[in-house]
């Protein structure tokens, strides 16, 4: 008896978790699910975040320039590039006040 119990209970165990992970993940997509950002975290990412992602993206800048040659003889410029400055900039200019990426 105790393994049939076992049995049923690792069943449906199994199924809430399915079905729980399914709903999760529409509910993920739909952006009107997430909480607006709290105060603390909107003060954190204007104090400490963008100025941070300014001076990732400036120095990134500079690695990229000194990097140059190098990436150009391999192909790998565009790649660098986003890697160094684009992405940096993303983070700091076009993302929303406290959320993060």
């Amino acid at each position: 008896m105790y393994q049939a119990i076992t049995k049923r209970s690792a069943v449906a165990i199994l199924a809430a978790t399915l079905t729980l992970t399914a709903s999760l993940a529409s509910a993920q997509d739909d952006p009107s699910y997430l909480p607006p950002p709290s105060a603390d975290a909107t003060a954190a990412d204007l104090l400490i975040a963008r100025p941070g992602g300014l001076v990732a993206t400036v120095l990134g800048a500079a690695v990229f320039v000194v990097g140059l040659p190098f990436t150009l003889i391999n192909g790998s410029t565009g790649q660098a590039a986003q890697q160094l400055v684009v992405e940096p900039a993303q983070y700091t200019f076009t993302r929303p006040l406290g959320e993060d990426m």
